[in-house]
């Protein structure tokens, strides 16, 4: 696939890099420049990532299933060698790796800097530091299909962030009646973010409390 050629002017002269630009005091934002437009424009007519066409026709295909009443939507995804979930209804979109521009003045871990996604700049978090666990770099990816590196951006009450994840599933459905209690004799920092354990494809899915995960976030950036 032949990716577009992005002149990253504004790492080099713009808001990110020098502000050398001689078009900066006009557009005061690179985010207003035309030349960011322009980028941003290629980038979303650029041809579909690998695996993507693949990814959507094998989701669509399977067999419609009879729901019980009350059934909800999550999207799984892994980070190390955890897998968790999240309503689906709170994301905003999974997106490709893109540079994160860190911050000052930021030395908790929890925020890794700014990423763009589509033109608009969130703050790029590290979840497990949120949670309270550390990410192995032992991975666990799911067998028998490729697995891509992405970005999720997730919402609640107007704010929005994204956070990188190893690999992402959409689409699966559960009960809460399907949920199992997060046994006490297994030591897990985010057990207190934890409505229970789901079984998908042989693994236990942490199903993560979207509104408790919120309200911690949002006493940690205050």
């Amino acid at each position: 696939m032949n990716e577009p050629v992005i002149d990253a002017c504004w790492d080099r002269i713009g808001v990110f890099g020098d502000k050398s630009c001689p078009e900066l005091p006009r557009h005061i934002r690179c985010l207003n420049c035309e030349v960011f437009h322009a980028a941003a424009a290629a980038l979303l007519d650029r041809p579909a990532p690998e695996g993507y066409l693949d990814f959507w026709t094998e989701r669509i295909a399977l067999p419609r299933q009879e729901q019980r009443k009350g059934t909800r939507s999550a999207v799984v995804f892994r980070i190390g060698v955890e897998w968790l979930a999240l309503p689906a209804e709170i994301f905003a979109e999974v997106a490709e790796p893109r540079p994160v521009h860190s911050l000052p003045h930021r030395p908790d871990g929890l925020v890794l800097g700014l990423t763009a996604i589509r033109g608009e700049l969130l703050i790029c978090i590290a979840l497990p530091r949120l949670l309270g666990f550390e990410a192995s770099a032992s991975a666990a990816p799911s067998q028998g299909r490729s697995v891509y590196e992405r970005m999720l951006v997730v919402g609640h009450g107007g704010e929005r962030v994204v956070f990188p994840v190893d690999e992402v599933h959409a689409g699966v459905r559960y009960h809460p009646d399907d949920l199992r209690p997060v046994p006490s004799t297994v030591a897990q920092a985010a057990a207190p973010f934890t409505l229970g354990l789901l079984s998908w494809e042989d693994r236990n899915v942490g199903v993560l409390d979207d509104a408790l995960l919120f309200y911690a976030l949002g006493r940690q950036l205050a």
